[in-house]
């Protein structure tokens, strides 16, 4: 059977990833399948009975009206240059993908994390309980910020160059043979459910740090009160977001093998647009966010930058593919 596999691999190789042809591709494969454990059955020995498969659905073009593929070569002409990706690279891709997101989420987590040192010193500051010098604001408060900033980057550098060599899967057209994508479709319907669950940890923890911060302002309105509610929603969204991050590793390395959601032959080319609006845009935010935060030192509020800073660039994306028709297959 691996032979009539990989015959039939050959015979779809230069034909695009229409729905069309991969439809297609999978009618005939069930066909041979089925004509070789027939002939298994009558009593014809393997080699024998894989080339009587072969020479009865070993031509596309006389069998290309007949699985709705209709002019062969109009169809070959429509499609683009693509890269045809192994298993052993899809398998390296996920594996090299979990290994780096869980150190990314780490990351992120950390950023949330940075000032909350900072917070507590001034709470406890402004409250009178204790009095601390600007030395002391420096080395137990912007120390650790930058400390945990300063790792965080780190991770995201040093693991962003261990998957950049696997960039080519998200910015141009790739193709993944019938019996690896049926693989990697079972294997997104098992991820699943455990996504969900992730997801739904992550909402709940960042719906009880926005109660709990609300509940306490409504109970206790002095400074100390607000101040460490805050600094607990920092830590509590840290985690939410560390989990989501963590979380969606796997499901994201199966939309971009598979090509599906932004991953799409049309998404790729409008993402190309995206990334450079997001290498303008987010070193803008942060420079504004950090600009408030040191201008106020009020970094139990300013945090709210992040948030309407994703929200902004979520509709500026949606409607860059809008526009470029990226969120169509």
């Amino acid at each position: 059977m691996e032979t009539i596999l990989s015959y039939l691999e050959n015979m779809f190789l230069h034909l695009p990833r229409t729905s069309e042809v991969l439809r297609a591709k999978e009618e005939l494969a069930t066909m041979m399948e089925d004509k070789y454990n027939e002939l298994l059955a009558e009593g014809k020995r393997e080699n024998e009975a894989v080339g009587i498969v072969i020479s009865e659905f070993g031509n596309l073009e006389e069998l290309s009206e007949e699985l709705g593929l209709g002019d062969l070569e109009q169809t070959k002409e429509t499609g683009e240059p693509v890269k045809r990706v192994s298993r052993g690279e899809a398998e390296e891709y996920i594996s090299a993908t979990l290994k780096s997101i869980r150190w990314i989420g780490l990351g992120v987590m950390l950023c949330i994390w940075s000032p909350i040192a900072l917070l507590i010193l001034g709470t406890l500051d402004e409250s009178g309980m204790f009095m601390f010098t600007d030395a002391q604001y420096v080395c137990y408060g912007l120390v650790p910020l930058f400390v945990m900033i300063g790792i965080a980057v780190a991770l995201f550098i040093y693991h962003g160059m261990r998957l950049e060599r696997f960039e080519y899967l998200k910015k141009e057209p790739i193709e993944i043979d019938f019996w690896l994508e049926k693989q990697l479709r079972q294997m997104d319907e098992e991820e699943h459910a455990s996504f969900t669950l992730k997801l739904i940890v992550g909402v709940m923890l960042c719906i009880f740090a926005v109660l709990q911060l609300l509940v306490i302002a409504s109970i206790d309105q002095n400074e100390m009160a607000g101040g460490f509610s805050t600094a607990a929603l920092l830590l509590v969204i840290g985690v939410a977001v560390c989990v989501m991050v963590s979380g969606s590793g796997k499901r994201e390395c199966l939309k971009v093998l598979l090509q599906e959601g932004e991953f799409t032959k049309k998404g790729k080319k409008s993402s190309k647009i995206i990334d450079i609006v997001a290498g303008i845009y987010w070193p803008i935010v942060t420079a504004i966010y950090l600009a408030w935060s040191f201008t106020t030192m009020d970094w139990g509020f300013t945090w709210i930058v992040w948030p309407i800073a994703g929200a902004l660039f979520g509709c500026t994306a949606a409607v860059v593919q809008a526009v470029t028709g990226g969120g169509e297959s």
